[in-house]
């Protein structure tokens, strides 16, 4: 019987974190590319950090809860979040 601890999301997405230089906000998209990711929340265009798993129990890069990430990411295939605007979420 396989192990199956807490410590791994079993359903966890495989996605892309990217940052924003010119404002410091991130965004995480399932193209490893970014061309998803609207430019205009970046207008210098978006730096790919690294490859994550994206789900419930995973921790972020960044102050975010994740279960809109995840949604939004099933809906749209991007999110962006920001201090005053998450993107792409679906409610």
């Amino acid at each position: 019987m396989p192990n199956t601890g807490p410590s791994a999301d079993e359903d966890a997405l495989k996605a892309h974190l990217f940052l924003c230089l010119d404002n410091g906000h991130y965004a995480v998209s399932t193209d490893p590319s970014g061309a998803n990711i609207p430019t205009a929340c970046c207008p210098s265009g978006w730096k790919h950090v690294k490859a994550i798993a994206l789900g419930v129990r995973e921790a972020l890069s960044f102050p975010a809860n994740p279960e809109p990430v995840v949604r939004a990411i099933r809906d749209t295939g991007y999110y962006v979040y920001d201090s005053d605007l998450p993107h792409g979420t679906s409610q």
